[in-house]
């Protein structure tokens, strides 16, 4: 059976992800939905020569919008991608990304992508880019536009 890795977050680009996984890899598949809540990290100029990070209060999965484990679970079961097991980790959506598939052994990680222009991606980082350099596992980038193919 294969082991496939869902980052799942509220874009239509991930929800289509999702079901491409589910109709690529059918039920055949046994299915990790994770989905990566970034803290915010303020960043406050000092000077004339530069920025220190400024310590924040504890975060809590209310302050940061976090989806819950129900709800994960409901959004990859709509798409088709029953999960067997749902990660939920705070921190850099790219390292918690690859993190989890070295630490659940998955064959492929799936994720949607997005189409950023150039000044876009400096301010917010491609993820689906992170994520392909950041780990020796396949991964598929799923386009977040265009027409839903039908179920084959």
């Amino acid at each position: 059976m294969i082991r496939v890795l869902l980052a799942l977050d509220e874009s239509v680009a991930s929800f289509r992800a999702a079901r491409e996984a589910a109709r690529l890899f059918r039920t055949d598949a046994e299915y990790l939905v994770v989905n990566v809540a970034q803290v915010p990290v303020p960043w406050v100029p000092v000077g004339g020569f530069g920025v220190v990070s400024v310590p924040l209060p504890a975060w809590d999965a209310d302050d940061l919008g976090l989806f819950t484990e129900a709800d994960l679970r409901q959004r990859a079961g709509e798409a088709g991608a029953d999960p067997s097991e749902v990660l939920t980790p705070l921190g850099d959506p790219v390292e918690c990304i690859c993190a989890a598939a070295e630490d659940h052994d998955v064959d492929v990680v799936v994720v949607g992508g997005h189409d950023k222009g150039f000044l876009s991606r400096l301010f917010d980082p491609s993820v689906s880019a992170g994520v392909v350099r950041g780990t020796h596992r396949p991964v598929l980038v799923v386009s977040g536009t265009g027409p839903d193919r039908p179920d084959r």
